[in-house]
C-alpha cells in the first residue's frame, strides 16, 4: 500500500496552531453578534436530548476519573500490602526460565509471571482504564451531531452569505456520516495507542505515553469538526482527510480544546458541540479549505 504525505507542511500545520486558538477565543463575540442560539431552542426535543447525553456523559467520565486515581472500596483497606514478595516471586520465576531447556515448562512458567503481575497489579489497583480514552468522547460527538451540523451549516450561511435550509434526509446523512468518521478514527486510535505503547516501552519512554494519546485524540476530535464544515462542500471522507491532514494544527487545537471543555460537568459537554462546530466553521471559512480539492484536481 502507498502512503502519499505530500499535501502535508509540517512548519505550515505548526502555523495554524496560533490561527485556530485566535478563532475560538474570538468566536463567543462572533455567536453574540450573529445571535445563533436563536431558533435552535425551538427544537426542543432536541434541548431535552442534549441535556439527558450530557448528563449521562458527565456522570460516566467522571465515574472513569474517580477509578483511576483512587482504589475501589473493596481494596481500600487499612493495612499496607508489601508488595515486594511479588517482585522476589517474579524475578526467581525468570531466573528459572533462564536456565530452564524445556519449552513446556517454560510456557508454565510465563503463565505463573502473569498471574503474579495481575495479583499485583489488583492490589496496588494500577489495573485502570487509560485516563485519556477517546471513546467517550466520539460517542459524544456521534450522540451530538444534530447540534454540530445544525451550527455548521448555519456559521457557514453567515459567513458565505447562503440561506440554506436544513432537511432531515440531511440530518441523517450527517449522523451516518459521523458515525462512519468516529468509527474509522476509533480503531486508528487503537492501533496508534498499541504503536505508541510499543515504542515507548522499547525506548522507555512511557511517561510519555498518554501526553501523546491526548494529543493524537485530539486530532481525531477535532477532524469531526472540520469534516462538517468540509461536508457541505461535496467532500468524500477520503477527501475530507486528506484535506484536514494538511491542517493537522488546527485540528489538534480544536479536538484540544473539546477534551478540556468536556470536562465542565453537563456545560461542557453542551458547550462543545456549540462552540466548536461554529469555531471549526470560521477557521474552514478563513483557510478555504473547500479550495483544496479543486487544487488536487488542477495538479492532477
Amino acid at each position: 500500500m502507498k502512503f502519499d504525505f505530500s499535501h502535508i507542511d509540517v512548519s505550515k500545520g505548526l502555523s495554524q496552531i496560533p490561527e485556530a486558538f485566535k478563532i475560538i477565543l474570538d468566536t463567543p463575540a462572533f455567536i453574540l453578534k450573529h445571535q445563533l442560539w436563536k431558533g435552535f431552542w425551538d427544537h426542543k426535543w432536541v434541548l431535552v436530548f442534549s441535556i439527558v447525553v450530557a448528563s449521562l456523559f458527565t456522570y460516566t467520565l467522571y465515574n472513569n476519573i474517580h477509578d483511576y486515581f483512587i482504589p475501589k472500596k473493596e481494596q481500600s483497606i487499612d493495612i499496607d500490602i508489601n508488595v515486594e514478595g511479588f517482585d522476589e516471586g517474579i524475578k526467581a520465576i525468570e531466573e528459572a526460565i533462564a536456565n530452564s531447556t524445556d519449552e513446556e515448562e517454560i510456557e508454565d512458567l510465563e503463565e505463573e509471571i502473569e498471574e503474579l503481575q495481575e495479583e499485583k497489579s489488583e492490589l496496588k489497583g494500577e489495573k485502570h482504564k487509560p485516563l485519556f480514552s477517546g471513546s467517550l468522547k466520539f460517542l459524544l460527538l456521534i450522540f451530538l451531531e444534530v447540534l454540530i451540523f445544525h451550527f455548521a451549516v448555519r456559521t457557514n450561511n453567515i459567513l458565505k452569505n447562503k440561506n440554506k435550509v436544513l432537511e432531515f434526509k440531511e440530518f441523517k446523512n450527517a449522523q451516518i456520516r459521523m458515525i462512519k468518521v468516529m468509527g474509522r478514527k476509533w480503531v486508528y486510535g487503537l492501533i496508534m495507542y498499541i504503536l505508541i505503547s510499543i515504542i515507548c516501552g522499547i525506548t522507555g519512554t512511557g511517561f510519555l505515553k498518554d501526553i501523546i494519546m491526548f494529543l493524537i485524540y485530539g486530532y481525531y476530535l477535532g477532524f469531526a469538526f472540520l469534516d462538517n464544515y468540509l461536508e457541505q462542500f461535496g467532500f468524500s471522507i477520503n477527501e475530507s482527510a486528506k484535506c484536514i491532514q494538511s491542517h493537522f494544527g488546527a485540528s489538534t487545537v480544536f479536538g484540544v480544546f473539546t477534551s478540556i471543555v468536556m470536562l465542565i460537568p453537563i456545560i461542557g459537554p453542551l458547550i462543545v458541540p456549540f462552540l466548536c462546530a461554529i469555531a471549526a466553521t470560521r477557521y474552514g471559512h478563513d483557510s478555504q479549505m473547500e479550495s483544496f480539492k479543486k487544487a488536487k484536481e488542477v495538479i492532477a
